[in-house]
């Protein structure tokens, strides 16, 4: 439980330092849309989105540059092919303890997505 906790935040952390780098415009005009759209109303969630958009067309483009480096694609197809070596000597029980934990955290996810929406439908 404690390791899955300690992926989590360096999940979010990890995520929080890549939008921060590479978000299109700045923190206050995101925020200033964000109290804008909730004080007509809204959720705030299409300015956190748009930011998240441009986020992503902006690393899309590196990894797309990326991508097409033959280096890349061959230290790429290396990487899964050690990748399914390693896969495939994962016990099957240890296989089904993980699947069952990501569909734990799957629905927890989407209960509070579906709590956070009602709080601001109010």
């Amino acid at each position: 439980m404690f390791k899955a906790l300690k992926a989590l935040f360096a999940g979010l952390l990890a995520g929080t330092a890549v939008g921060i780098l590479f978000a299109p415009k700045k923190g206050a005009d995101t925020r200033n849309k964000i109290r804008s759209e909730i004080k007509h109303g809204g959720t705030g969630f299409s300015a956190v989105k748009e930011t998240l958009e441009g986020v992503g067309k902006d690393l899309s483009g590196s990894c797309k540059e990326c991508v097409e480096d033959k280096r890349v694609k061959k230290y790429t197809k290396m990487a899964k092919d050690e990748a399914k070596k390693l896969v495939n000597k994962i016990p099957k029980k240890t296989m089904n303890k993980a699947k069952k934990t990501f569909d734990k955290a799957k629905h927890f996810t989407e209960n509070a997505v579906h709590k956070v929406e009602n709080v601001f439908k109010k």
